[in-house]
């Protein structure tokens, strides 16, 4: 499976988008650049992104996916989402700000995967994340964690200690520096990102998946709120992708995510269990068409 996606030159940023120069016959979406070089799940979600476009071109037209070439936070993702100006779409995890200052295109991007959450920990305290037995265990430690994720909120109300940073890389390195203890990823993200880490800078730190942190948490795209053209365009290319497959086919083929497959070798995991005060779970359980076929999913009790 190909993906078309184009770069839009940085000064982008420093003006809007002259659309009186692009082919008007081709629509130009523009979404973030990567966050840094260990970002590795950018590109699985640009792809989506591009299939979506792609499978709404019989009635919205072709459409083409660019994307910035400036790093940038999680919080300035979507400060540069308003009105549409500087960019015209990106994914986060679901929040009740975010829901409320944008619109959030509610078919989830991971199936609702995006909580289950293994970790990455230093090599050398393996044996003691192995004698974990209990979430009481784990607050005695401190996670990482960037500070504008939604992920940040869920751990400190479950008890959990967390250091935050500011930037996605950061948290590699204050790991490696013993500021805290274990980096929590989605199991969509994790092993390709120690992967590449391993390659750039050594095999100090690994992936610990013995035992799993779970909380209910959808992974959405969001457009502005008075971009109701896009957001229809992404959802009905979204709905068609699942409906004939291509969507799951993706994920099964993808290299970011193509490790999740076959879901049966997920049995046998221990799960620590937490809550998400802004999940609203009668509304969003529907989006967890992967998630409900993993074999841990039957102990999966949320409250």
């Amino acid at each position: 499976m190909k993906f078309s996606i184009a770069l839009l030159c940085a000064t982008s940023f420093l003006l809007p988008l002259n659309i009186n120069a692009v082919d008007k016959k081709l629509n130009i979406v523009r979404t973030i650049a990567p966050q840094s070089e260990t970002d590795t799940t950018h590109l699985f979600f640009t792809n989506i992104i591009q299939l979506a476009l792609d499978k709404s071109q019989d009635k919205y037209g072709l459409s083409q996916l660019v994307l910035s070439t400036i790093p940038m936070t999680q919080g300035r993702w979507f400060r540069m989402l308003k009105n549409s100006i500087y960019l015209d779409i990106t994914w986060g995890g679901a929040n009740k700000e975010r829901e409320e200052n944008f619109k959030a295109i509610p078919i989830d991007l991971l199936g609702g995967i995006l909580g289950v959450r293994a970790l990455i920990i230093r090599k050398a305290d393996r044996k003691k994340f192995s004698n974990i037995t209990s979430i009481e265990q784990l607050k005695a430690l401190t996670a990482c964690q960037a500070e504008h994720w939604p992920d940040t909120t869920i751990l400190e109300s479950a008890g959990l200690k967390v250091l935050k940073v500011n930037k996605f890389e950061i948290n590699f390195k204050m790991l490696e520096k013993e500021r805290c203890d274990y980096f929590p990823r989605g199991i969509h993200e994790g092993y390709s990102e120690i992967e590449k880490y391993q390659i750039m800078w050594g095999n100090k730190l690994v992936i610990f998946d013995e035992f799993l942190i779970v909380y209910p948490f959808n992974m959405w795209l969001y457009v502005d709120k008075k971009n109701y053209m896009l957001a229809s365009q992404i959802s009905y290319g979204l709905t068609q992708a699942i409906k004939d497959g291509t969507f799951k086919a993706m994920l099964e083929n993808h290299p970011i995510t193509n490790h999740l497959f076959p879901l049966d070798k997920w049995g046998g995991k221990k799960l620590f269990l937490l809550k998400n005060a802004q999940q609203k779970l009668q509304e969003t359980q529907d989006a967890w068409w992967l998630l409900k076929e993993f074999p841990f999913y039957k102990d999966i009790k949320f409250k």
